[in-house]
């Protein structure tokens, strides 16, 4: 991974939400944090911690299928080492309402116990929805709904402001908007969200983030660009020859016809953003 400086990226709508966010918090039962599996640690914003305090909390590593698989579980036993209940899922082609469910259940058993004394029935627990642009949150509603409740898009800024969502007599979620960290004095962090497309593509260049993906597949994943373009294997090959070659093979060309570097970078990297090299992770615990 290339290192770059102190990333600053803060649009207006997070610092309102942001402020707006604790008395949610507050609300809720359970904080159901949305990470991207890729990148379990970046994707995460420490402000949630001081958010969140005491209030019952569980993480969930999205995008699972696009994933090392022997990567997340790594992640998963760490984070449960840790005391924070986590599991990881395919959004799109495996419904979680079931696993959600029992891990949220022993994390609300005193507010069970008192609902029991006071001879209600069970309410529906109220699950506040969390993470970063970009990671899942409106897919995992979608997920939990069973259809479309709220839009979805693979782009950061969607959801603009908070909303309660009844889903049914278990539970209602409030989706929020995706908040990222003011600051990344870890450039390489910044860098891996770029990637994922949790900070919008003017902040880091296009050929920068080629260079650092091109970096860490060479050591890490050197076989990954066989299927998609036909390059065979990156240990000896360098970042320019690597986005001349899928210049070539995929018609990005200058005018004059000479391959366009340019165009290259940016399709390698919507290409990793999507799951198209198959399952890679960027970081490991």
């Amino acid at each position: 991974m290339i290192q770059q400086k102190n990333v600053h990226y803060f649009p207006g709508h997070m610092a309102k939400a942001l402020e707006s966010l604790a008395p949610f918090v507050k609300a809720c039962d359970i904080v159901v944090e949305v990470a991207d599996a890729r990148a379990p640690f970046s994707s995460r914003n420490p402000v949630f911690m001081g958010l969140v305090g005491e209030k019952p909390h569980l993480l969930l590593l999205s995008k699972a299928d696009w994933a090392d698989p022997e990567v997340t579980k790594s992640w998963i036993d760490d984070y449960q080492r840790a005391g924070l209940p986590t599991l990881a899922g395919d959004l799109k082609r495996e419904s979680l309402l079931k696993r959600l469910t029992l891990l949220s259940e022993p994390l609300v058993s005193k507010k069970r116990e008192k609902e029991k004394k006071m001879g209600m029935r069970p309410q529906p627990l109220r699950l506040l929805i969390a993470g970063i642009p970009n990671v899942g949150k409106s897919t995992l509603i979608n997920n939990l709904a069973g259809h479309s409740v709220v839009k979805v898009a693979n782009r950061p800024g969607v959801t603009r402001a908070e909303q309660w969502i009844r889903l049914s007599n278990d539970f209602v979620l409030l989706d929020t908007p995706g908040i990222l960290p003011m600051n990344y004095p870890d450039g390489a962090q910044a860098v891996r969200l770029a990637l994922l497309g949790s900070i919008k593509e003017e902040v880091l260049p296009n050929d920068d983030l080629a260079v650092a993906l091109l970096a860490y597949l060479r050591t890490n994943y050197p076989l990954s660009l066989k299927k998609r373009y036909g390059i065979e294997n990156l240990c000896n090959l360098d970042t320019e020859f690597v986005l001349q070659e899928i210049a070539a093979k995929r018609g990005y060309l200058l005018q004059g016809g000479a391959p366009s570097s340019e165009k290259a970078a940016l399709s390698l990297i919507k290409d990793f953003q999507v799951g198209a090299f198959g399952s890679l992770s960027l970081e490991r615990p």
